[in-house]
């Protein structure tokens, strides 16, 4: 099974003196999150790691429903590169992905701005893993 360190609102979790780590569903939800919230071109040493999200509805003065289509596309984008970073890892790591940390399908990317406040924007990820468990996941934009 594969381990990630644990992270709350950016930083890695300490509980005892000794770091904490999510494995399984935890560290799928964990992994889609940190890809979705990664700014393409934020890791030095992955410049290609992370979403153009951000990008996508910052600043955007498109339709509302077009700038959600570009967001949604890009959100895809990068949960298929995750995708391919988990089957790299099968592949080539030492530790072993688990059918319940390894996606097998996205099922819904969706990204929906806020009625009554314009600059938050609602996000919702399902996927299947190759466990046949459906895990969603959601977070919110604000811009």
């Amino acid at each position: 099974m594969s381990f990630d360190f644990k992270l709350e609102n950016g930083s890695i979790t300490i509980k005892n003196g000794k770091l904490v780590l999510v494995e399984n569903t935890n560290k799928l939800i964990q992994d889609i999150l940190k890809v979705c919230l990664t700014d393409v071109g934020s890791n030095s040493l992955q410049p290609w790691y992370g979403s153009y999200l951000s990008r996508s509805v910052v600043g955007n003065v498109l339709d509302v429903k077009m700038t959600e289509t570009i967001a949604t596309t890009q959100l895809k984008n990068a949960i298929e590169n995750l995708m391919l970073l988990q089957q790299e890892q099968l592949n080539y790591s030492r530790q072993n992905v688990t059918a319940s940390e390894h996606i097998a399908a996205i099922l819904d990317v969706s990204i929906r701005r806020n009625s009554q406040d314009p600059r938050l924007y609602i996000v919702l990820v399902s996927v299947l893993t190759k466990a046949f468990e459906i895990k969603t996941t959601s977070f919110n934009l604000v811009t």
